[in-house]
């Protein structure tokens, strides 16, 4: 990924925050819409902060989380940046 105001390469600082919203899911499945937000950082400092869009493991089911969130800016990501 690369910072937006710099254009430098961004990498993940190994932190990882996860809400702890309560949610339910059928047996078998796993329907939990909590953010998990990732935060990568640039060298000469920027921040972003990505969040990763939830989906049901389970292969006959195509539940998918929230796009947006009311504790970050923008969209969720369907896959981390590498």
């Amino acid at each position: 990924m690369i910072c937006e105001i710099c254009g430098e390469e961004m990498y993940w600082d190994t932190h990882e925050e996860q809400t702890c919203v309560g949610y339910y899911s059928p047996p078998g499945h796993d329907h939990d819409d909590n953010c998990r937000k990732r935060k990568y950082v640039c060298k000469n400092g920027h921040i972003k902060i990505v969040s990763k869009r939830n989906r049901c493991p389970n292969p006959d089911c195509d539940w998918v989380g929230q796009e947006t969130c009311f504790c970050h800016p923008g969209k969720k990501v369907d896959e981390w940046p590498e």
